[in-house]
């Protein structure tokens, strides 16, 4: 079935059970937004985007051109600009996240956690992270991404380890309350980097992906302590994690351009199966799994050839799937990747040359 005619017939049976609400009088919630397609310019670079629960809006934070990192509203039905909000100079690399209920959107740079409303698009907080220990003259760790646990109460925040020359020290991973905007406790990893944090549905457990393997990070009486190590995944690099709903399978990509993929049991912690999700000069990054638990979609750049599509593999058994619209897409390299609450649209952060793009893509 072509997008077109996908859309055409969406239209035909939301029409019909419009119809059928009014006529039984019946109240129902409004089903999300599909994004309309287009291709949004919205700074110079590093453009991540976020979606809104109700699908109408998509938060991207980008670099612009004098290298303040910036927050961008979209309707996604216009493609229009709506909002703006600046939130200081680039300081390492931007990463957001958006509470269930779409009210705060969160942004982690550097050693900054910006805490944004989203209903005005205005600054509520900007926290700085509590300072790593380290010995003197060595300077932090970069961080590396953030991840809601299940309740919304707590935000985790991943770091690498404090560095000198040619010495790294380890790494962590942070909890924030978000009720008291305050950081609680951390956990050091054993291992000096670590990628974006992932939170187990259903548990209060986090993974990070980590130069010695992926981490699992429990969740004791009193603070968050290391339950080990996954064996099987420190030669992986699996840096880039990505849970299923049900919580029952952890999908680790490696990044650095393997195109290798491990599947693990967080029950048992061990891996049951390896594959391939691309060809070895592809990096993969932002891996998101459908509400059903049927697909593993991953942002796939290659630098070699400056081309990217959006990835789409059978959680099964690793087989790629056919997906309309999302191969080669019209940007250089992405930087960005959030599934709709649609579950058809593609919210791409994307680059090409000195442009950063937000492309809204239907599948």
């Amino acid at each position: 079935m072509s997008r077109t005619t996908h859309r055409r017939t969406a239209a035909v049976v939301a029409a019909a059970a419009t119809a059928l609400l009014a006529f039984s009088g019946a109240a129902a919630a409004a089903a999300p937004l599909s994004g309309a397609e287009a291709t949004i310019a919205v700074g110079a670079r590093n453009a991540a985007p976020v979606v809104s629960p109700d699908g109408a809006t998509a938060y991207v934070v980008v670099t612009e051109a004098d290298n303040t990192s910036t927050v961008k509203a979209v309707d996604t039905q216009s493609g229009a600009v709506t909002g703006r909000l600046v939130l200081g100079t680039l300081q390492w690399g931007t990463h957001p996240a958006l509470s269930a209920d779409g009210s705060r959107l969160y942004v982690l740079d550097g050693q900054r956690l910006s805490v944004v409303d989203t209903a005005t698009l205005t600054l509520r907080a900007t926290l700085t992270l509590p300072d790593q220990p380290r010995p003197a003259g060595w300077a932090a760790g970069s961080t590396s991404g953030l991840a809601f646990g299940p309740d919304g109460a707590t935000l985790y925040v991943s770091q690498s380890g404090p560095t000198a020359y040619r010495q790294n020290g380890q790494s962590r991973i942070l909890a924030f309350a978000t009720a008291q905007q305050a950081f609680t406790t951390s956990v050091q990893i054993p291992a000096p980097y670590v990628g974006a944090p992932a939170a187990r549905p259903g548990t209060g457990d986090v993974y990070v992906g980590s130069s010695q393997g992926v981490v699992h990070v429990a969740q004791a009486a009193t603070a968050p302590v290391v339950a080990g190590t996954v064996q099987g995944t420190a030669s992986n690099l699996d840096y880039n994690l990505a849970f299923t709903p049900d919580g029952k399978r952890l999908f680790g990509l490696a990044e650095l351009g393997t195109g290798n993929s491990t599947v693990i049991d967080p029950a048992t912690d061990t891996v049951t199966r390896t594959f391939h999700a691309a060809g070895s000069g592809d990096t993969l990054e932002n891996p998101q799994v459908s509400a059903d638990g049927t697909r593993l979609y991953v942002a796939d750049t290659n630098y070699g050839t400056s081309s990217a599509s959006v990835l789409a593999l059978d959680t099964a058994t690793g087989a790629p799937v056919a997906v309309d619209g999302a191969r080669d897409l019209d940007e250089e390299s992405l930087t960005g990747l959030a599934l709709g609450p649609d579950g058809h649209t593609f919210y791409v952060g994307g680059t090409v040359g000195l442009t950063a793009n937000l492309q809204i893509v239907a599948h």
